[in-house]
């Protein structure tokens, strides 16, 4: 049969999927799963988790896991301590970058599951849209259908459709990126968690690029469990995120204490009302030790 121009470009385009384990190795596996369908060349999965015993769980999972004879290639990344989402990111593009380059990359949460032609879709969107840097599925939360999130600049507010001031985002639970927005890194490593794919967005829209989500492609995602939130290193991320965007959002110095006011008054607000609604006083204490610039550890 024979196969037109786009066809042979998506044939010939090879991709891996990143994948960050963070003590959840059935999870990984349920990921691993889902991608078995989607013509992958590759997986790497790195191990973000830094303690022995949660290792050796992953390693005994895979084990398992390669007597189904997956038709990828799998790498792994054993990294001593959890380094955070974007430089965990990094790191393993930094090493498939040098000894085993790909034309796209997958990035996908261990907690996401692709459904059926999910990757061929968005590469096909990739190639027939020049220009685009990144492209995601239809988020399924089981409860709501996510395509993308808009951010305020100004305010540092959340919405999920658009208004004035702000800029669309795709959420990084799923993500294919096109490997020639890639330099020395994707994403800005000041993040910890959260917040770095906003910076992406924005760099990527920057530098002439363009980011879509494709209707035809889904994902399921079981999204951020509620038992994280009210938590000292949840909180203390989430507003951590908001203060930086201050400063890498601005297009001008002048514009920066700007920015930073209208964060103090957002991040303000939101530390009462979740202090209520939580009746804990972590959600004060997390805005605050972000304001000042303090680093906690996930304890």
């Amino acid at each position: 049969m024979r196969l037109d121009v786009a066809e042979r470009e998506i044939k010939m385009s090879t991709v891996c999927a990143i994948i960050l384990d963070y003590f959840g190795s059935s999870k990984t596996i349920a990921c691993l799963m889902s991608l078995m369908d989607q013509e992958l060349d590759s997986v790497m999965i790195v191990d973000n988790s830094g303690d022995r015993q949660a290792n050796q769980q992953l390693q005994e999972a895979l084990a398992i896991f390669s007597q189904k004879k997956a038709p990828f290639a799998m790498y792994q990344v054993v990294n001593p301590q959890n380094l955070g989402y974007a430089l965990g990111v990094n790191n393993a593009l930094r090493w498939l970058e040098k000894n085993q380059p790909h034309d796209y990359y997958l990035l996908i949460n261990n907690d996401a599951e692709a459904t059926p032609d999910m990757l061929p879709q968005l590469l096909k969107f990739m190639n027939d849209h020049d220009r685009t840097a990144l492209s995601a599925p239809v988020i399924d939360t089981g409860d709501k259908q996510i395509t993308c999130h808009w951010y305020q600049r100004l305010s540092g507010l959340l919405f999920s459709y658009h208004v004035i001031g702000t800029f669309p985002f795709l959420s990084g639970c799923c993500l294919l990126v096109n490997r020639q927005i890639i330099k020395d890194a994707l994403f800005d490593e000041d993040f910890f968690m959260y917040g770095e794919d906003i910076a992406l967005a924005w760099h990527v829209k920057q530098s002439g690029w363009k980011s879509s989500f494709v209707r035809q492609a889904r994902v399921r995602h079981e999204g951020t469990g509620s038992s994280q939130q009210g938590k000292l290193f949840y909180e203390y991320h989430l507003a951590r995120m908001h203060i930086l965007l201050a400063k890498k959002l601005a297009k001008r110095r002048w514009e920066i204490p700007i920015l930073y006011t209208g964060r103090l008054l957002t991040l303000s607000a939101r530390a009462v009302i979740r202090t209520v609604r939580y009746k804990s006083l972590i959600p004060l204490k997390a805005s605050l030790l972000a304001i000042k610039k303090r680093n906690i550890s996930n304890t």
